[in-house]
């Protein structure tokens, strides 16, 4: 399974993501080394060797962590080769630092039904 999310902190609660405006305001997801620590508590080993590009790998699966060179970061895209169990572990980063991901696909949030 391959696939894209982009991950924001949004200014104000957004409950579908088709009511996100054009010039919807965000919060900072923190600094390059903030989120690299964050991201890192969900997925240990992951290689932030290039500070805008981590790397995590399995046996089996493996995500890129694009985070660009603007410090503080403003979002975080997550291409995602990979199966479904890694799916808790993406909406619990998120959960617990209030950011919102985006199936780039579908457009529709990644959701663990209690986020909002």
């Amino acid at each position: 399974m391959s696939w894209d999310l982009t991950l924001f902190h949004f200014a104000r609660p957004v409950t579908t993501a088709d009511t996100i405006a054009d010039d919807e305001p965000l919060l900072p997801l923190g600094s390059l080394a903030d989120v690299h620590t964050l991201v890192s508590r969900h997925f240990p080993d992951t290689d932030w060797s290039d500070p805008g590009w981590g790397r995590w790998e399995t046996e089996w699966d493996s995500i890129e962590f694009n985070l660009g060179d603007e410090d503080p970061a403003d979002s975080l895209m997550l291409h995602v080769r990979a199966g479904p169990d890694v799916i808790p572990k993406i909406q619990a980063l998120c959960r617990e630092n209030g950011w919102r991901c985006i199936d780039c696909a579908s457009g529709e949030f990644l959701s663990s039904g209690d986020d909002g």
